[in-house]
């Protein structure tokens, strides 16, 4: 686990900024970061937003690591870790934004669904879901990496997949989500924005 977040750290600090830019920080008050790993970009948002409060939610076995990826950063006050279940919906209420950054493709379609259910459930009105992960065209063959990452998935874990722009845009819709756009970034990822009206 320490080493896969570790890598994870790796790819995620020189895109968090990225992110930040891509989504802006207006309004932006409280964070949930579901699934955040070594926090980076909890702590990007938190670098760019001082009296930012932002919560990650990861499993057990994480939370002493993102600890002290926290510690390190000096943010350890200004984001806060704690574990939980995100399938099960232990996320609080009243965020301006919700990460779900390269999560959904460990999950089926309708685990999916259900974390989309429960992340409009925490929105505040007019707050956001941001997904950032590897898209496939319509036609599930491409792009390549989104494709050869998706079989991946296929072996290596229960129910996970690639998914397309059409099946987030149904799934959100479906959870209540309107306002919902794509926002294309360098490099294999792209992000899928929600908000909630």
């Amino acid at each position: 686990t320490q080493h896969f977040i570790a890598g994870m750290d790796r790819n995620a600090k020189p895109r968090a900024p990225q992110i930040v830019k891509a989504i802006g920080t207006e309004g932006v008050r409280r964070l949930l970061d579901l699934g955040g790993g070594s926090g980076a970009y909890s702590i990007a948002f938190a670098k760019a937003v001082p009296s930012l409060q932002a919560d990650i939610l990861d499993v057990p076995a994480v939370v002493p690591l993102t600890q002290d990826y926290l510690r390190r950063a000096n943010l350890a006050s200004q984001v806060h870790v704690r574990p939980g279940d995100m399938l099960q919906g232990d996320y609080d209420t009243g965020y301006d934004l919700i990460l779900l950054n390269a999560i959904c493709h460990m999950f089926s379609p309708e685990q999916n669904q259900a974390i989309f259910g429960h992340a409009l459930a925490a929105l505040a009105p007019g707050g956001r879901l941001v997904i950032q992960d590897f898209l496939l065209n319509p036609d599930k063959t491409s792009p390549q990496f989104a494709a050869l990452f998706s079989i991946n998935m296929l072996v290596a874990t229960a129910e996970g997949a690639s998914y397309t722009e059409g099946e987030y845009t149904e799934w959100l819709k479906t959870a209540g989500f309107a306002a919902i756009q794509r926002i294309n970034l360098p490099g294999p990822s792209d992000l899928i924005v929600a908000k909630k009206s």
